[in-house]
């Protein structure tokens, strides 16, 4: 493994790899490596290293100080964790403590999706409240958060709670709209329906998700309809149409595999392939669903001849997916610039929403957001030297994202940054959204890569979004 041997030559056998993971980055994928002090008494945890994919860069450097430190914290951790309790009289529990316990083990034998179950069949009001009082702890699931939000609505409508049911309702209809998945969209239009009446339903958040996700359904016609091959010339058209093979893939089946070599350019003709990202903690969870047109797998023409993919892609339902071999695409980018830049583009923008949907702040919101959020960015650049990005005492005009480098922020008149912004950081997104004007001035320093953001795009965004997109942007960076 490339850290475990990079600590060879300074700490012999002394420091060991433990644990490596994924994360995601603007300018492409990290791995964090668990490095620890491999001892007799157990291991002691020294650092959390990253290790950049492309530059196979390792930070922090580790030192002699870092292993003292984590020696002096694992026996303080330890000492701690010797000392006994002070006041404990768990021996004198009284009879309420042990009802108690009871109870919880109770609840422990009792899957809390039964309870919810048994309750909302009962129906009355006593059952429904406690059904409603044990829903949000299951919103935790990832995968089943549109199906425990949609009851959620069906209960707050039987408890005649029309407003609260409204809301979940719509809550629900975003994590169907993320998966495409029109069976339960369209169970969420029916109650929505139901709930408000024709007049109320027509242009209603469910009612726009509905129409929106039906639209993006439509199969593409041919290949070259597709944004990034739309253009070529006829020779070209020719070329790849000779090598492209169709293929059509049963629900559940996987196209590709995280991890494993990338050799191929895909275009989705009909049907949805959803990507699926392997999580830090283990296991995977789908952050988008990809529909007709949509143009995947460009790492292989990108990253060179050991291109890996990023992503597992699985049909979600039957699907076409065109399949280019990537030497082929390769060759038409090599005569056709325009071409390949297009595909480049394709490649940061998928790069930006993978960072996105792993993002702490920018995960919380919805597939739809996050999309329109994408469609603010104005360019990307790369700063040879210093440059000055944004002025002091000026409304900016775009929000920042450092893909490389850094951005060093400066008072007036003072030689030495007050602060930094480091790559994979936002800056500026709240003084764009509501047009302050900083009191310092933002440089790119020499070799920074910046995404820019278009102010009035994203202040179009925060006043037709809900209040919590607008709470979520205003606390980026």
């Amino acid at each position: 493994m490339y850290v475990a041997d990079s600590l060879r030559p300074n700490f012999g056998r002394l420091l060991d790899v433990r644990d490596v993971r994924r994360v995601r980055r603007v300018a492409g994928d990290a791995w964090v490596v668990t490095v620890v002090l491999a001892a007799p008494s157990g291991d002691f945890h020294v650092a959390d290293v990253r290790v950049d994919d492309a530059s196979r860069a390792i930070t922090p450097a580790l030192d002699a100080d870092h292993v003292i430190e984590a020696i002096r914290a694992a026996k303080v951790h330890r000492a701690g964790a010797l000392a006994p309790p002070q006041d404990d009289f768990s021996d004198f529990g009284e009879a309420d403590d042990d009802d108690g316990a009871l109870d919880a083990l109770n609840e422990m034998e009792e899957p809390i999706e039964s309870r919810v179950q048994t309750a909302i069949a009962r129906g009355d009001d006593a059952s429904l409240r406690a059904a409603r009082d044990l829903l949000p702890r299951l919103l935790t699931e990832h995968d089943k958060r549109g199906a425990t939000l949609f009851t959620m609505a069906e209960v707050e409508n039987k408890l005649g709670e029309n407003s609260l049911a409204r809301g979940y309702l719509e809550a629900a209809a975003r994590e169907f709209a993320d998966r495409f998945d029109l069976a339960a969209l369209e169970k969420a239009a029916a109650l929505a329906l139901d709930l408000g009446g024709k007049d109320d339903f027509s242009g209603s958040p469910v009612h726009v998700l509905l129409e929106q996700s039906r639209a993006r359904l439509k199969p593409v016609a041919d290949l070259f309809d597709a944004r990034s091959f739309a253009g070529l010339a006829p020779e070209h058209r020719e070329m790849i149409a000779k090598h492209t093979e169709l293929r059509t893939l049963a629900p559940g089946e996987t196209l590709v595999t995280e991890g494993e070599p990338s050799t191929h350019v895909f275009v989705v003709k009909s049907g949805l392939v959803g990507v699926w990202l392997e999580k830090p903690s283990g296991g995977s969870w789908m952050v988008r669903c990809c529909f007709p047109g949509w143009l995947l797998g460009e790492s292989s023409v990108l990253a060179g001849p050991d291109a890996r993919c990023t992503a597992t892609l699985r049909a979600e339902r039957v699907s076409e997916v065109w399949v280019l071999p990537a030497k082929i695409v390769r060759a038409v980018m090599d005569e056709d610039l325009a071409f390949g830049i297009r595909i480049a583009e394709t490649k940061q923008i998928h790069r930006i929403d993978s960072f996105f949907s792993m993002h702490e702040t920018m995960g919380q919101l919805d597939v739809q957001v996050r999309d329109e959020m994408l469609s603010c960015i104005q360019r990307l650049e790369t700063f040879d030297d210093e440059t000055i990005l944004l002025p002091a005492n000026v409304a900016p005009s775009v929000a920042c994202l450092v893909a490389r480098g850094s951005i060093a922020l400066f008072e007036d008149g003072k030689p030495t940054p007050i602060g930094t912004i480091e790559p994979d950081s936002f800056y500026g997104v709240r003084d764009a959204v509501h047009e302050i004007a900083p009191s310092v001035t933002a440089v790119a320093r020499a070799g920074t890569t910046v995404a820019f953001f278009d102010a009035a795009r994203l202040k179009e965004l925060c006043a037709r979004s809900p209040e919590h997109v607008v709470a979520v942007l205003e606390r980026l960076g």
